[in-house]
Order: C-alpha cells, then structure tokens, then sequence
C-alpha cells in the first residue's frame, strides 16, 4: 500500500507538468466557484438588498450546470489520461499488480491533482469573492470596504460540490479499468490513430440533415416562427445536429482523402486533412460538446452584457424623479405622503398635478398597431394628457428648459425608443376637444413613463384644453435632500388603509388590480408600484439585473475554460505520436520554416473546427435575442454590438490558450528533430 502511495504521488506530480493547463483550469473553477458560493451565503449580500435569496437561487442554478459540465471534464480527462498511460498499466499487469490495486493507483493520482486544485483555487477564491462583492456594491451604488469574509458554509458546499464530481466521475472510470486487458492496453493509444472505411455513404447524409436543421433553426429565428410549442424541439434538434455535423463532416473527409480530390495531394494538405479527418472521427463527441459549450458561453455572456447596457442606460431614465406618488384620487392633496416623507428627509421642490383624459384613445391605438409585440393592456383606457404648465414645472424639477405652445398645437412626451414611431402619427392633425392640432415636437427625456406619468407616452396640451377633459388619476413629484427607508412604500398603503403584512397580499393585489393603470411596453422589468423612490428602486432594479448578469457571466467563463482546455490538453498531449511524423517530413526534406507553418495550419484548424460553428450558430441566436430585448427594453445600442464585444472577449482568452499551445507543441516536436535545418 506504502509503494501505491509513494507510486501515485510521483505520478500525480509529473501529471501536474504534463496536464499544467487541465490543472489550471481547474484551479480557476474552484476559485470561481468558492467566489459566487459565497454570494449565497455571504451576509454583506443578504444585507444589501431584500431580494438576495433571488441571486441565491440563480447561482445555484448556474452552479448545477456547472458541476455537470466539470463531471463531464473530469470524466474526459481521466479517459484521456487512461489512454495515454495504457501501456504503463499493461507493464503493471505483467509485473503482477491486480486491475483494482491499478484502478485504485490512477484514481488516487486523480485525487491528489483535484485536492492540489481545489485547495490552490482557495487564495483566488476569497480575492474574486471581494472583486465580485465590490462590483455589486458599486452597480447599486451602495458603499463597502473590503473585508475577508469566510464562511464554512461556502467553503463545505465548494468542496462538496468540486469533489462530488470527480468522485462521479471517478465511480464511472472505475468501471473501465475491470474491462480492460493487457492487449487492449498495449494498443489503445493507437486506436485515434485508424482511418478505417466504415459506412462512409451511410453517414455523409447526417452531414446534410444537420445543415437543413441549423438553416431551418436560422429561418425561424429570422422570421419569428418560434412558439412555446415548438421552441424545445427545435433547440433539442438543433443540439442533435451539431453531433450530426461531425459524424458527416468525418465521412466526407475521408471520402474527399481517398478520391484524391482537388488539392488533396497540393503541399502538406494530404499530411493536414488526413490529420484532420482521423481526429475528427475519433472525437465526434466531444467536438460536438465543445461547440455547444462556446455557443452556450456565447449566447450566455452576450445575454450578460445585454442585461449590463439596460441596467447602465435604463435605470435612471425610469426614475427621473427622487419620489413619484399615485393616487386614484383626483383631487388627492398627498398632505399626508409629505409629512411622512418629512420625518425621513427633506422636501427641496414638489408638484401635485393631474393627467387628464378626453374619452378618446387615438394614440393608444397607433402604438397598438405599430408594435404588434404590445399588449393594449400595457396602456391606459385612454388617452393621457397633462397641462403645459405642470409639464414645465416638472421639467423645472428635472434641470430642462421649458417649453412653449402657441394655438391648437400638442407635444408628445414619449420613450426614446418610439420616436421614429410617432413621426407618421405628427404628420396629421391630431383631434383634441373636436378640434384639429399639429404636433409641434416630439421629446423623448426621461419622464417616469412606466405607468405614472402615462405610459410610453404623454400629450401636453395647453392649460385651457383641459378645462373640459376629466381627471385621470393625480400624482405628487418631489425632489428631496436625504434618504428614504425601503418601508416608505408600505406606510403610504397604511395610509390608505391597506396593511402590507403576510396576509394582505390578496388586498394589496385587488387594490392595484382595481386601478386603471398602465405599466408600458418596457417588458423588460416593470413595476406596479404606487410609489417610485428613486434612489431604493434603482438599487432594487440594478441588483435583481445582477441576479441574472453574474450567473451568466459565470456559466460563460466556465465552459469557455473547460471547451479551450479540452482542446489544448489533447493537442499538447497528441504531440508525442505526431513529433515523428513531423521527424519524417523532416526527413523528406521539409525545411524548419515549413514545418512550423504546417504545425500552425493544424492547430488553426483544430481550433477553428468546433469554434466557427459556435459562432455562426450562437451569432443567429443572439440577433434573435438581442432584437427582441431592444425592442422591448428601448436600449439603442445595436443588436449586434452584445455579441460583438461576446466574441471579441472570447478571442482574447482563445488566442492566449491558442499561443500556449503552439509553443509548447512546437517545442515538443522540435525537440525530436534530428537534422540540423530541423534543429
């Protein structure tokens, strides 16, 4: 048993040279994920924000999908590191070692190479659990000084978790070991190496099925023929076509290599494709797995930076005002909302006005039919309107100049978004107490148009064209020096009568309910609250986008790490077998120059091969994505500059995995070079 120990040790520490980029990446995780565990525990979270359980529950989401896909790394790199030692366990076989005591060596080599992980990963990990704690600090706005924090519970569910996965994939090693014999182990590092014929034409066609499910995948994403009918079918085709594409793509290689088509025989193209199809026969799978894993890391940071340009832009235009109070009440005088934000803080300015209606619903109607994507319920049941005067005041309130109207003329105060929408509507005369007017400008600041001061938009009309239009509803705008508690809200329901304890939330519901509100067609993230407090619910707003920005941000450099380690583990590790070919075309002649260009060629390829698909297929899904979320969020920016800055983050991180394995595959078949010009 001493031997066992003394043997797995020395193994597991050349293991750590040889597999340097497998280890770091798996110090990388467990840093990553000690540092996001501990936002589910951390008390500096949960004191920030009264949604914290939500970010909880969302990294302990990401944190399943991880942990599959680290079984999944952990298993691969144990069958690979198998294959490359099979003959080193055929010698043990004949030296008399039994195939548990050979199990339980590479297993405990295993072991010590994921302690030596985890517990390097610690360090890391508490300084990207401060790095993460400091930006949500900073995007709510909220003051922190940087403290160690540990906590158990992170460190036993970190633990927990790192190392239930390689015991899982471990327990499915195992299994191997008992199957295999001596012979088999002798020969199974050759077995990548055969380029047999098989059922070439049998498969080619998955080549061409995959190709029509991913361009029929990109038709209805194009067109918008996505229902939630049939939305899963199509992704769990369009998953089954990316291993279908490999499969194809295998046959048709070597097809293409045997009928000694164009270029085949051109340079080292014959030496490269026939590098190429043996590789992509004997890793169908897992070449499979890695695009998914780069789309799955594409589509799920481009999401994360989608969700950071709305949080930047978005949340203070939706509170433009310190306190924005609704009434139902028309003539509601907020006597009683001002004192009680008096014990808090101090009025600077305020404003109690009214948004009136005329029985009409003109507008409403035209951007109805201008975004189909728009619910009328998203609206009033009419038309909102607002005095010039009160608009100036508000305006005042806000820093802008004022504004003037001269006879039959109207203003519309609108969304950004919606202003290329409203420029047919301006062109004609617009009905307002049965008389003709001309739009004289369309404004697009931000005006708290998410159901207070209308929504998505507000006709200002002059003063005298409201004397005979009814009160809508009224509000009370104010602008305060201070701070306001998070319990404002619940103290103006308690005013009203309405106590917002654990039982109420059926009343506070039907209240709300009762009320003719609109929200707008920003669906992004509304709110049905009857009092906006700028400062508390851009804080709200920020962090629960942060629920859904860092779990994104973390699943995405994840699989990113372990698809680019997969693919310079066994390039590096393939460098053994392929130093003697390069030793060959050495000999024939190829000088040093040449040969380093064929190694570069086949890195590029290898490497591009599971990426470019990723692109094309994760690019579709974003632009899908991303013209949706712009329009429904009003974000301006275009819908392709999210996944842009995505694959723009990507390559860097794949050309510095890239460059490391070039030099170091250089340098291994380098160093089997016999002739001088090689050397």
């Amino acid at each position: 048993m001493e031997m066992l120990n003394k043997l797995a040790l020395r193994n597991a520490k050349r293991s750590f040279r040889d597999y340097l980029i497998y280890l770091m990446t798996m110090i990388f995780t467990a840093a990553l994920m000690f540092s996001f565990d501990s936002m589910i525990f951390s008390d500096d979270i949960n004191k920030l924000c009264s949604e914290a359980g939500m970010m909880g529950a969302m990294l302990g989401l990401a944190t399943f999908f991880i942990v599959l896909i680290i079984i999944w790394l952990v298993h691969y790199m144990m069958k690979f590191m198998a294959e490359k030692r099979s003959r080193e366990f055929a010698t043990y076989l004949l030296l008399g070692f039994h195939k548990k005591q050979i199990a339980r060596l590479f297993l405990k080599e295993m072991l010590l190479l994921g302690l030596a992980a985890f517990i390097i990963g610690l360090l890391p990990g508490l300084f990207l659990q401060q790095l993460i704690t400091t930006l949500i600090y900073a995007i709510v706005q909220a003051e922190y000084t940087i403290h160690i924090q540990w906590n158990m519970g992170t460190f036993f569910m970190t633990a927990g978790i790192f190392f239930g996965s390689y015991i899982l994939a471990m327990f499915r090693s195992s299994r191997r070991f008992k199957k295999m014999n001596i012979r088999e182990m002798m020969y199974l590092d050759r077995q990548n190496e055969e380029l047999k014929n098989g059922n070439r034409s049998g498969k080619q066609w998955m080549f061409f099925v995959s190709l029509f499910i991913i361009l029929l995948f990109g038709w209805m994403l194009y067109f918008g023929h996505f229902n939630e009918w049939n939305v899963y079918p199509m992704i769990a085709a369009l998953m089954a076509s990316v291993y279908f594409l490999y499969m194809g793509l295998s046959a048709f290689l070597i097809s293409y290599i045997r009928k000694g088509k164009a270029g085949v025989y051109t340079g080292a193209n014959i030496f490269l494709l026939r590098q190429l199809a043996s590789k992509v026969k004997t890793m169908q799978f897992t070449l499979g797995t890695l695009s998914i894993l780069f789309m799955v890391a594409l589509v799920g940071v481009s999401d994360a930076l989608m969700l950071n340009q709305f949080q930047n832009t978005q949340a203070q235009e939706k509170y433009p005002f310190d306190v924005c109070i609704y009434s139902e009440q028309t003539n509601h005088e907020f006597k009683d909302e001002k004192e009680l934000i008096e014990k808090y803080a101090q009025i600077t300015n305020s404003l109690v006005y009214n948004i009136y209606q005329d029985n009409t619903g003109t507008c409403r109607q035209y951007l109805v039919e201008q975004l189909p994507e728009t619910d009328s319920s998203y609206y009033f049941q009419y038309d909102t309107y607002i005095r010039l005067s009160d608009y100036n005041s508000l305006r005042q309130m806000l820093g802008l100049k004022p504004v003037s109207l001269t006879g039959n003329q109207y203003l519309i105060q609108t969304k950004k978004r919606l202003k290329k929408t409203w420029i047919p509507f301006t062109e004609k005369p617009l009905k307002i107490q049965n008389a003709d007017y001309t739009c004289a400008g369309i404004y697009t600041e931000p005006f708290e148009q998410s159901g207070h001061n209308g929504a998505d938009y507000l006709l200002v009309v002059p003063d005298d064209s409201t004397v005979f239009m009814t009160p809508y509803y009224s509000l009370m705008a104010a602008e305060i020096k201070g701070s306001l508690p998070d319990t404002l809200y619940d103290q103006v329901l308690a005013q009203r009568g309405i106590e917002t304890n654990n039982d109420s939330y059926e009343e506070i519901d039907n209240y709300i309910d009762n009320l003719d509100r609109g929200t707008g067609s920003d669906a992004i993230y509304i709110s049905d609250k009857l009092v906006f407090l700028k400062d508390n619910d851009t804080k709200e707003m920020k962090f629960l986008l942060s629920t859904l920005i860092f779990p994104l941000f973390y699943v995405g450099l994840v699989f990113l790490c372990v698809a680019l380690t997969v693919l310079a583990v066994q390039q590096l590790s393939d460098s053994g077998k392929y130093k003697y070919r390069y030793q060959l075309l050495g000999k024939l002649g190829m000088r040093a120059k040449e040969l380093n260009q064929v190694i570069f060629r086949q890195l590029v390829i290898y490497y591009i091969c599971p990426f470019a698909g990723a692109v094309l297929l994760s690019g579709g899904i974003v632009g899908f994505i991303s013209h949706n979320f712009v329009k429904y969020s009003g974000i301006q920016a275009p819908s392709w500059s999210y996944f842009g800055l995505a694959l723009l983050l990507f390559g860097g991180v794949y050309l510095i995995y890239f460059i490391a394995t070039y030099i170091e595959f250089k340098r291994n078949i380098m160093s089997a070079q016999k002739t001088p010009e090689v050397e």
